[in-house]
């Protein structure tokens, strides 16, 4: 799998070998232009690099699926280093869960 314990816009599972992910190109929706090869859109290594300028709003559009809007009372009205530790903590117990189920796929 890509990136399983990538965090904002830092890579974590760099390889020595190249991953490539081949998705449907988001510009045609796979019909073929000039974004693209036959509608499919190849990723080179890291999709982060990919997303980097929305992961604000990624963020965002998260904590609004959670019960804080992005509006007064909601996450606008909570500071920076609050919400940096939340994402921080959720970040780290989605790592600690894929290396829990590595370990599982191993043992199997």
């Amino acid at each position: 799998m890509i990136c399983r314990s990538c965090t904002r816009g830092q890579c974590r599972d760099v390889s020595e070998k190249p991953n490539l992910l081949e998705i449907e190109c988001p510009s045609c929706n796979g019909g073929g232009c000039e974004d693209c090869q036959d509608g499919v859109f190849t990723v080179e290594g890291c999709p982060n690099g990919y997303c980097r300028s929305i992961v604000t709003s990624i963020d965002l559009i998260d904590l609004f699926g959670k019960g804080m809007p992005p509006i007064n009372g909601g996450v606008l009205d909570q500071s920076a280093s609050f919400i940096d530790a939340v994402q921080f903590f959720e970040s780290e117990e989605r790592k600690v869960a894929n290396e829990r189920s590595s370990r599982n796929t191993y043992q199997s």
